[in-house]
């Protein structure tokens, strides 16, 4: 799996940025999950469209929170996100950053048959 730094900017005047995220897709038993470590977020189903759909509204339920309380770059920065509030930009933790810095993900990454998708998603900037 590639080990790739994503970045993220303005888009439009709506004040909203698209981001590439990694989004990394594996089953359990019977219950497939759809994980991004740079988020933090998880969805899961029974299939794997199931647990892109759930992960899609985990997703929008991020964006629309962080808006609403004007927290996206905290957020984001907890995360371990380089923000850089006056340009609006910020850049993602690197894969070896985010192994480095969540167990949960390393085991994720080190399990046979994960899949590793790349993703373009919005998020508000406030």
């Amino acid at each position: 799996m590639a080990n790739t730094r994503y970045s993220a900017s303005y888009i439009n005047k709506n004040k909203k940025i698209e981001v590439l995220i990694s989004v990394f897709i594996w089953k359990d038993e019977s219950v497939v999950y759809a994980y991004s470590p740079s988020l933090d977020l998880t969805g899961y189903g029974n299939t794997i469209a199931e647990a892109k759909k759930s992960f899609e509204v985990t997703l929008q339920e991020f964006v629309k929170y962080t808006a609403n309380k004007k927290t996206l770059f905290d957020e984001l920065e907890y995360l371990g996100w380089a923000v850089n509030r006056k340009k609006k930009t910020m850049f993602a933790p690197d894969t070896r950053e985010l192994l480095n810095d969540n167990e949960i993900f390393r085991k994720i990454y080190n399990r046979p048959g994960v899949k590793e998708e790349h993703r373009e998603v919005e998020l508000a900037v406030a």
